[in-house]
C-alpha cells in the first residue's frame, strides 16, 4: 500500500467543497494526506476545508489551477500524487483502485479516469455535457496521451514542476509533457467520478468555445499531428471524427452562408456581382 497525497485546488466552492472532501474522507484506502490549496477564496471555502483537510494552503492571490496544484505538490510527501477537482465526488474505492493499478503496473507513470454517467445536477446542459464526456471517454484505448483534470494520479518520480502555457486545458498540456518525456499514461474506464458542476446555456457555450483555443496551442506545441491515428485515436481524448468535425465546421458555415446569400439574390432577381 502506497502513501498518497491527495491535492484539491479550490476557489469559491463553498457549495460543493464539503461533498468533495467528505467523499475523499470516506475512502477505504486510509494511507494518504489531504491537501487543499485555496486560491484566495472570498466565501466560506477555506473554513469548510479546514474541517477535513490535513493541510490547507491559503494563497493570498488567485492563481491558475496548475499553479495551485504545483504548490500542493511542493508541500506533499506521498509516493503517489492524486489530483482531484473541487467539484468532483470520488467513490470509496477510488484511491484503492489507483494504488492497486500502480502496484500491478510498475511501468506506468500516470493514470486518469472519467466522469460517471450519473450527475446530481439537473438541467439539460449539465446532463448533456456529462453524458457526452462519459460517452467519448468510454471509447478511449488503455494507453493515452493526456490527463483529465477531474481525476488523475501520477508517481512522484514522474512529476515535474511546470509552468503551463494554457489556462483551461492545463491537464491535457501536462499529459503531453509527460508523454514527451517517455512517461506512460493509462486510462482506466473503471475509474469513474461524479461531476458536481452545473452548466447553463452561457457557461456551456463559454466552455466549449474556450477549450478549443487551448487545445490548438497544445496541438501545435506538441506536434499533435504526429499522434493522429495512433492506437486508433486522434489527439488526446478527441477522436479523429471529432477533429475532422472541428476543422470542417468553419467551411460548412461559410458554404452555408454563401448559399443563403446567393439564394437571396437569385430570389430577388438581383445580379450577384
Amino acid at each position: 500500500m502506497s502513501f498518497m497525497s491527495v491535492i484539491v485546488p479550490v476557489y469559491n466552492r463553498e457549495a460543493v467543497i464539503e461533498k468533495c472532501l467528505k467523499g475523499i474522507r470516506a475512502s477505504v484506502h486510509k494511507d494518504y494526506e489531504l491537501i487543499v490549496v485555496d486560491c484566495a477564496s472570498t466565501d466560506k471555502t477555506s473554513s469548510i476545508a479546514r474541517s477535513y483537510a490535513d493541510l490547507v494552503i491559503s494563497l493570498q492571490d488567485k492563481v491558475e489551477r496548475f499553479q495551485a496544484r504545483s504548490r500542493g505538490v511542493a508541500a506533499s510527501k506521498g509516493e503517489i500524487i492524486v489530483n482531484i477537482d473541487s467539484d468532483v465526488l470520488i467513490k470509496p474505492d477510488t484511491l484503492a483502485l489507483i494504488d492497486g493499478y500502480f502496484y500491478k503496473n510498475p511501468d506506468i507513470g500516470a493514470l486518469t479516469g472519467c466522469l460517471a454517467k450519473d450527475n446530481s445536477c439537473p438541467g439539460f446542459f449539465s446532463q448533456y455535457k456529462n453524458l457526452y464526456m462519459h460517452y467519448i471517454f468510454k471509447r478511449l484505448p488503455r494507453e493515452v496521451t493526456f490527463l483529465y483534470g477531474s481525476i488523475y494520479a501520477l508517481r512522484r518520480t514522474a512529476w515535474r514542476d511546470y509552468a503551463s502555457y494554457v489556462k483551461i486545458a492545463d491537464d491535457t498540456a501536462l499529459g503531453q509533457q509527460l508523454v514527451s518525456r517517455g512517461t506512460k499514461i493509462s486510462f482506466l474506464k473503471e475509474l469513474e467520478v461524479v461531476h458536481l458542476k452545473k452548466y447553463n446555456f452561457g457557461s456551456f457555450i463559454s466552455n466549449d468555445f474556450a477549450v478549443p483555443f487551448d487545445w490548438a496551442r497544445i496541438f501545435l506545441k506538441s506536434n499533435g499531428w504526429k499522434q493522429l491515428g495512433r492506437n486508433k485515436t486522434g489527439f488526446a481524448h478527441a477522436s479523429r471524427g471529432q477533429l475532422v468535425s472541428v476543422v470542417s465546421a468553419p467551411f460548412v458555415f461559410i458554404l452555408f452562408s454563401a448559399g443563403m446569400f446567393t439564394g437571396y439574390y437569385l430570389y430577388a432577381g438581383l445580379p450577384i456581382a
